[in-house]
């Protein structure tokens, strides 16, 4: 009898040990994707072309990213100037089990108006 509950008892922490395990893959590979959008995030403008439109690549580690560019537009339209605003998205996928999963990040920021092909109007 005490041979049964012994094995109960370790059957029921090496389930938990596992889900543990399983559950700290996952969120290691949530932060390294996270890490992956950041870093994409600021290459953009520097080794990534500054454009608008979509730039997209895959990492040996099983990482897909996609960067898009769209111009910064909220009510009327501004008068021209030498700057303007670009909403910056990236979005980091990677398979895990049967599901993709993903993580987004947008930021704002000022390049010279009318960009086309990396360079001002």
């Amino acid at each position: 009898m005490a041979l049964v509950i012994v094995a109960l008892a370790f059957g029921y922490g090496f389930r938990s040990l596992s889900g543990g395990l399983e559950r700290l893959g996952r969120d290691q590979r949530t932060s390294a994707a996270l890490s992956l959008a950041q870093s994409t995030l600021d290459r953009v403008g520097y080794d990534i072309v500054f454009v608008q439109g979509n730039a997209d690549g895959n990492t040996g580690e099983g990482f897909r990213w996609s960067a898009r560019t769209t111009p910064y537009i909220s009510g009327p339209r501004p008068p021209a100037g030498l700057l303007g605003g670009y909403v910056v998205s990236v979005v980091v996928a990677w398979k895990e089990r049967d599901n993709v999963r993903e993580v987004r990040l947008s930021t704002v920021r000022l390049a010279p108006a009318g960009l086309v092909s990396g360079r001002p109007a």
